[in-house]
């Protein structure tokens, strides 16, 4: 399947080149809705998004004939997307992002493991309306993240982007972006147990004494 859609991606990129007009349309409406998605990713609004999404597809444009045939289209061109968004973002007054440490603190043995209390507390979320607050909760909390979390946990958890085509995409190695996402999850996750504690104090008391030695 990824094959295939590399194949119609690249066949399109050639008409493009060739300066066809309606190719480049198709291209957009093939691509539209996922650019917007990873441009509000990086943006968390709707008007900057939209915006960003139209300078990738300029900047596809006036740039694809410097596109190497041999990578893949996608990789190449969400990168494209990923640095319009960040030049708008640029533009704007700058955000306020936390260091990840901030985040997990407790993570410093690289265990890949959270506190004892963290993990109970979390095993015992069950309550449908506090986890439909979490969920969202959720996005609020990825936009504070720095970039270079916040990149990985949206295009894998959101986009549903396969890893190894993040990895592509991030010109990072698999083992980097690995490495990074289950940074992002945990801090994330550490964020909402904090949200559903505040819901349920209750609850995370009994999170704490199971988790007592």
């Amino acid at each position: 399947m990824a094959e295939d859609q590399n194949a119609s991606d690249l066949e399109l990129v050639r008409k493009i080149k060739g300066g066809d007009d309606q190719a480049f349309r198709e291209m957009v409406e093939r691509y539209h809705a996922r650019v917007y998605s990873l441009s509000y990713g990086v943006l968390h609004n709707a008007e900057d998004a939209e915006e960003a999404t139209q300078d990738a597809f300029l900047t596809l444009y006036r740039k694809i004939d410097t596109f190497d045939e041999s990578r893949k289209f996608f990789s190449w061109f969400y990168r494209v997307a990923l640095n319009a968004a960040y030049s708008r973002a640029r533009r704007r007054r700058p955000g306020v992002t936390v260091p990840i440490d901030d985040f997990v603190p407790r993570l410093k043995g690289g265990d890949g493991q959270g506190s004892p209390e963290f993990a109970a507390w979390v095993d015992g979320i069950e309550d449908e309306t506090i986890s439909r607050e979490l969920a969202q909760r959720a996005e609020d909390f990825i936009q504070e993240l720095p970039p270079a979390y916040r990149d990985v946990i949206w295009m894998v958890d959101v986009e549903e982007m396969k890893p190894a085509d993040v990895a592509e995409t991030l010109e990072i190695s698999l083992a980097a972006l690995k490495s990074r996402l289950h940074r992002a999850r945990l801090a994330v996750r550490e964020r909402l147990a904090e949200v559903a504690s505040a819901r349920n104090p209750a609850g995370a008391a009994e999170g704490e004494r199971r988790a007592a030695p």
